[in-house]
């Protein structure tokens, strides 16, 4: 999607091919922005030789003013990627109440829109935006939002050049007319674009380029179909909703650290799926059965990642309450008392960073819940459903998954226990250090106790 942002910026601040520059990254880039294309395929798709690819790479990722960086270097491996640093990183961030956005409409990506000069794509994005906000293939502008005053890119001269060579270029796709309006006699410029237009856009498949290599390079070397594509990205789409929904309303570091968390999750996930492939090949035969396949994998990955920061958190808060230690270190580096201001001032940073940690541990644990909660509510809800016969085979096998899935739980939080034993934060003490564990495996044993009963007594059908 062309976000508000970047509508706003195409419209002043860039030449002919860097606004193709810009809507080839559109085009893409992954969930977190990252444009998914090494240099010469991108020069090739904007159309335009690497050197110069490289010179507007330059100045899309120089300070420009008080405007943001177009491009922000992003490491990935042993490759430096760009990072498309406006608007939202993609429609996972969309809200629909109150982001405004333009398709990426095929003609935006053809030789002959490559060909109109800056002001010709400038009046046609400024058409497509609104037909794609008001979803109407005719739209008009009044003339002054065009050419408003002095200061406006567009004269009436460059106007006039803009729609002849729109005409010229791209007459099948729509026209553009001088009309006036019925009561005020104001000029107004009418957009008519060609039945269907609406709905022909691009859609970004970079992601699904991303998972289909990640799982090659895990050592599955066969073919990845589209619907099982779709399932595994319905799983990925979830917990980086799930996080983008908790990061609302806090700090920048925050929402940062949750996405890079949210993209490893599933990254370190698909990476395991791909390795279990070949001895699970049935499992790209049905698709659900994939996606299922995956959130397991996601579930336990997200519980060690919460164990992680939980152990991180608690280690941090051990080190904030060593107020001795830290009045020590001030007054070596002041060479002087402290009062208590300037030992707040001192451990702010560390506080912080206690903050952040717990926050994320929250957001994990409710995470694990939930996705816990909504498999074994699976159960129960499908002998809740009326009109729908149920055996004592049924009710076994039920038993045995949710036992399975109980089963899988204490089996990971023992091993996560172990690791806490060998390699945890020894400056904490044993107690507080498995506290988390132990207090999650006691409130599942009586989670788990409940829906076992709340199962026994459902009656099943003679």
């Amino acid at each position: 999607m062309i976000y508000e942002e970047t509508y706003q910026y195409l419209l002043r601040n860039v030449s002919s091919t860097e606004f193709d520059t810009c809507l080839y990254a559109l085009l893409h880039s992954d969930w977190d922005g990252v444009i998914q294309s090494p240099l010469h395929m991108m020069a090739r798709g904007v159309g335009t030789t690497e050197k110069y690819l490289r010179q507007i790479i330059h100045k899309f990722t120089a300070p420009q003013g008080s405007l943001k960086k177009v491009f922000v270097p992003v490491h990935q491996g042993e490759d430096v990627l760009y990072k498309f640093n406006l608007g939202p990183a993609s429609n996972l961030g969309y809200n629909r109440k109150t982001d405004r956005y333009c398709k990426k409409y095929r003609f935006f990506y053809s030789a002959a829109f490559k060909a109109l000069t800056i002001h010709g794509k400038r009046l046609l994005l400024m058409g497509a935006f609104r037909m794609s906000v008001l979803k109407s293939e005719e739209v008009l502008f009044d003339y002054h939002e065009i050419v408003p005053d002095s200061s406006s890119p567009f004269t009436r001269q460059r106007l006039l050049d803009a729609v002849a060579a729109i005409h010229d270029a791209l007459g099948h796709i729509v026209t553009i007319s001088f009309a006036s309006r019925a009561f005020s006699k104001k000029e107004v410029l009418v957009f008519t674009f060609t039945e269907g237009v609406l709905e022909e856009y691009k859609e970004n498949r970079s992601e699904r380029t991303l998972l289909r290599r990640t799982i090659f390079n895990s050592g599955y070397l066969g073919h990845i179909n589209d619907s099982v594509c779709r399932e595994l990205e319905r799983v990925g789409k979830y917990i980086f909703r799930s996080f983008l929904q908790e990061a609302t309303n806090i700090s920048h570091d925050i929402q940062k650290e949750l996405q890079k968390l949210a993209r490893f999750i599933y990254s370190h996930s698909l990476k395991k799926f791909g390795q279990a492939l070949p001895a699970n090949k049935q499992l790209l035969l049905a698709p659900k059965q994939a996606s299922a396949y995956l959130s397991k994998i996601m579930y336990n990955e997200a519980l060690e990642q919460m164990v992680k920061y939980a152990h991180q958190s608690e280690s941090i808060k051990s080190l904030l309450e060593r107020d001795h230690f830290h009045r020590n270190i001030s007054e070596k580096a002041l060479r002087r008392e402290v009062n208590d201001l300037e030992m707040d001032e001192h451990i702010e940073p560390i506080l912080r960073k206690y903050h952040q940690a717990d926050f994320i541990r929250h957001v994990l644990n409710d995470w694990c819940e939930t996705w816990l909660i909504s498999r074994v509510k699976t159960v129960t809800d499908e002998f809740r459903t009326e009109g729908k016969r149920k055996s004592t085979d049924d009710k076994r096998v039920a038993a045995e998954y949710m036992a399975r899935i109980r089963n899988d739980t204490y089996g990971q939080l023992d091993r996560l226990l172990i690791l806490l034993l060998q390699f945890g934060n020894h400056a904490v003490a044993p107690d507080v250090r498995y506290f988390p564990l132990t207090k999650k495996k006691e409130t599942l044993q009586s989670y788990f106790a409940i829906q076992k009963e709340r199962l026994d007594v459902l009656t099943i059908s003679s």
